[in-house]
């Protein structure tokens, strides 16, 4: 059997100076918002999707750039995760705002949604990645 490769989309999402992370039971660390892209679904819909299902939040993804294509959001990054010798996943790093809707500490999929500062970020161990792209969010969305 080949190489699995899974695509993912992933959101920082940025409310009064604090980014949202995830407590994830399987990897046992804080992670963005996101999940696995469904078959016929774009990157873009597949994180607000998340987002919603695990925190109760309307998102809305920031554009950095000045490009006037507004359909399809850009992602501000693509990481590669090897999971395993024969899993990978394609990871599309989107930043995000809060636009609505009824935030959720809990969720059925995580078991804990929180808020954090830059000085928490920077003094928690995370994984590599994750304190940088959650530290980029918070210098780069209003």
């Amino acid at each position: 059997m080949g190489v699995v490769q899974e695509f993912l989309s992933t959101v920082y999402v940025v409310k009064d100076s604090k980014v949202l992370m995830t407590w994830n039971k399987k990897v046992k660390t804080w992670i963005p918002v996101g999940g696995h892209i469904e078959q016929n679904e774009l990157p873009c819909d597949s994180v607000i999707r998340e987002a919603k299902e695990e925190t109760g939040l309307d998102v809305e993804l920031v554009c950095l750039d000045d490009s006037p294509t507004k359909n399809l959001v850009q992602p501000v990054h693509v990481h590669l995760d090897h999971i395993k010798d024969d899993h990978k996943h394609i990871n599309l790093i989107y930043f995000g705002k809060v636009i609505g809707g009824q935030f959720m500490e809990e969720s059925d999929e995580q078991t804990e949604n929180r808020w954090f500062s830059k000085e928490e970020i920077e003094k928690m161990d995370l994984m590599d990645n994750v304190k940088e792209w959650a530290l980029k969010a918070l210098d780069g969305v209003d």
